[in-house]
């Protein structure tokens, strides 16, 4: 007999914003109240729970013999329950394990997240209340705050029985999406689990330097403005002023790309010919507006009261199955970091509020802080963090999947310290210069990072100019053609790969029901379609999803499509569909976008895997960002000095399913986060 299942939703209010403030300190909040919690046993009619009303027996039983409950979204409905409802009603306490979340079911099927997209993506009969939706976003603030202080909420009796029935419905359709999802996996299961516990525990956080860093983003825009002000004769008096300064620099004669001043936009004028009071202007914008440094303000908003940050990222919010940064983007995070005695130094700067003196020694306030932001992430007092990370772990994957056997033997060597570096072997085989004549700092070594970076998913011209340094960016088109051809040459089973990869997708689409393998033997994968999924199976054991595929015709031969949630990266494969649903999109892909997909869900479980050993062995993780994982220890020689190793152990250890795989990471132990 099936285990009984009970489905969820609640409805909340506050005085917070939920997504200014963030999940914990929302649950946490006095103001945070439940308006109704809907509730349904299996097939059941929903019922309604009220503040008024106690909790019926059935329902209290269920939690405590560790009946299992579904809600879309469930770590929200976990914290409400155990710090409002447990808390201030008595609720008995729901437990993570007790959950199941059909959000992350969503992505883990390449779906959209949100309820009514899932639904309508998914083609349900019972579709979510959108009218009701725009109450309910209503009802979650006051009303008003009276002049004395008394907060006043939308208790209507007709929009409470509006609200009502529109939490009823979100359970049925949650139910209806429940019956269609694939549940997770046991393995992914744990991570799921370890991933509530991580981001339960949070990442300590640098809250002085933060107040101070932020404190003086705002005198630096202040200064900008009247420096504006001066340079423009009035035109613009504030570096907010977007539309004012396009016109003053249209004005003075400079076209502006795309009429954006967005941070790409702005450095490409930057880099040109402009007059000089244009370049003083543009200056001036590209300080003031530093985007990663808005990142304090979040982190200032989303801090718990215990100084951390929590719910950094979103279980399988990637398609590949990599986590999704939340909040504080903590995935796009300045990687050219100072040194860390001058990263103290600055941080010391900022908190003394040293502007000038920032400028005079080291450069632009705003661009300091912002090379410093991953420092702003710290052990707390008599703690410890011990970062590790996969070294060159996509180009290793990307290998080790299609067999290119050479380009193995050169990652162990270069590991086991016997061999040249990747990028000088790579720069050595496609330019045909000896490898024990490049250097470290050469331009030769950065020729071969550029091609490492740009070409191993089929990247072509555009790749490579993309990843060039500011010394490099004037590379003619021809030499990076070169370039890339003499990488191709160079890696014949990586090329062949891509080839097979997409033949394979086609063919299984075209029989719906048989396997078509690709890849090297042992390490490759299997495309398989089955109802309205193209399935792709990791050498991990785990799936891939790709919904609603076919193959279309396309400028040079037929392309498989499928559906996706686009991200910036699929916007120029975006295929008109009419029945594109919202946030859901046709997408065109192809042999190296399908060698990417691969290869960062191979890195993805590859990490997993560390991480589960990691946390079953009792370690704190706090943060991992990419291919990186960040533990917290206990401040003494030994305890760091054994962790350590035991992480890097563990984290150059290949799982049994990816055998020879040359895995390598490097630990280190610092009190502030950084690279």
């Amino acid at each position: 007999m099936t285990a009984p299942l009970l489905h969820i939703d609640f409805e909340t209010r506050s005085e917070l914003d939920l997504k200014e403030v963030g999940l914990w300190n929302y649950a946490r909040h006095p103001s945070t109240d439940v308006w109704c919690m809907a509730y349904a046993q299996d097939e059941n009619e929903p019922s309604l729970w009220l503040p008024s009303q106690q909790l019926s027996n059935y329902f209290v039983q269920h939690i405590e013999q560790g009946g299992l409950v579904v809600a879309h979204n469930a770590p929200f409905e976990l914290e409400i329950w155990n710090e409002i409802m447990a808390r201030r009603y008595g609720w008995p306490t729901l437990h993570p394990e007790q959950t199941y979340c059909t959000l992350a079911q969503c992505y883990a099927m390449g779906l959209p997240g949100g309820l009514e997209d899932a639904a309508l993506a998914l083609g349900l009969s019972v579709l979510k209340d959108i009218e009701g939706r725009t109450l309910m976003l209503r009802m979650a603030r006051p009303r008003r705050v009276d002049p004395d202080g008394t907060v006043v909420w939308w208790d209507d009796p007709d929009k409470l029985a509006r609200l009502y029935a529109y939490c009823q419905q979100d359970v049925r359709v949650e139910r209806e999406l429940h019956k269609r999802l694939l549940p997770l996996s046991a393995k992914e299961r744990r991570v799921q689990l370890m991933d509530w516990v991580i981001n339960a525990r949070g990442v300590a956080v640098d809250l002085e330097t933060a107040k101070a860093g932020a404190a003086m983003a705002e005198e630096v825009k202040i200064r900008a403005g009247q420096q504006l002000a001066i340079i423009t004769e009035g035109a613009v008096t504030s570096a907010d002023a977007l539309t004012p300064l396009k016109q003053w620099v249209s004005a003075n004669g400079v076209t502006i790309p795309d009429d954006s001043l967005d941070k790409e936009h702005l450095a490409a004028l930057l880099d040109g010919e402009l007059p000089e009071n244009v370049r003083a202007a543009l200056t001036q914008r590209q300080e003031a507006g530093k985007a990663s440094v808005a990142k304090l303000d979040r982190l200032l908003s989303l801090a718990g009261e215990d100084s951390r940050l929590h719910n950094a990222v979103q279980y399988h919010g990637a398609a590949t199955g990599r986590w999704a940064a939340r909040g504080v983007q903590v995935h796009n995070l300045v990687r050219d970091m100072p040194p860390p005695d001058v990263v103290e130094a600055i941080l010391a700067d900022v908190r003394d509020g040293a502007l000038e003196w920032i400028g005079m020694a080291y450069g632009p306030p705003m661009m300091q802080i912002s090379r410093c932001l991953r420092s702003f992430f710290v052990a707390p007092e008599g703690r410890m963090l011990i970062a590790g990370d996969f070294a060159a772990v996509e180009s290793r994957g990307t290998a080790w999947i299609a067999g290119e056997e050479w380009k193995l033997r050169a990652f162990r060597a270069a590991d086991a310290k016997i061999g040249p570096g990747i990028y000088e072997l790579t720069a050595s085989k496609t330019l045909g210069i000896p490898v024990a004549s490049i250097g470290k700092d050469s331009p030769e070594r950065q020729m071969g990072k550029v091609q490492e970076l740009a070409f191993g998913y089929q990247g072509g011209v555009g790749a490579a100019r993309k990843f060039l340094p500011p010394s490099m960016k004037n590379t003619p088109e021809t030499t990076l053609n070169q370039w890339k051809l003499a990488w191709r040459a160079a890696h014949p089973m990586i090329v062949a790969t891509w080839k097979a990869l997409e033949e394979a997708a086609v063919a299984a689409v075209q029989n719906e029901g048989t396997a078509f393998d690709a890849g090297c033997a042992g390490r490759g994968v299997k495309f398989k379609k089955a109802g309205s999924f193209l399935w792709c199976r990791l050498p991990s054991g785990r799936v891939l999803c790709f919904p609603y595929p076919k193959p279309l015709a396309g400028t040079y031969k037929d392309e498989l499509t499928y559906m996706v949630v686009p991200g910036e990266a699929d916007k120029v494969h975006i295929i008109a569909d009419p029945k594109n649903a919202n946030n859901w999109a046709r997408v065109s892909t192809y042999g190296g976008a399908l060698m990417e997909n691969v290869v960062q869900a191979l890195c993805r479980d590859l990490m997993v895997d560390a991480m589960l050993a990691l946390h079953e062995k009792g370690a704190q993780i706090v943060l991992h960002v990419h291919d990186e994982v960040v533990i917290e220890v206990r401040d003494h020689p030994v305890t760091s000095k054994t962790a350590r190793s035991i992480m890097e152990a563990q984290m150059r250890s290949a799982p049994t399913w990816a055998k020879d795989f040359p895995l390598y990471a490097d630990c280190r132990v610092s009190r502030r986060y950084g690279k």
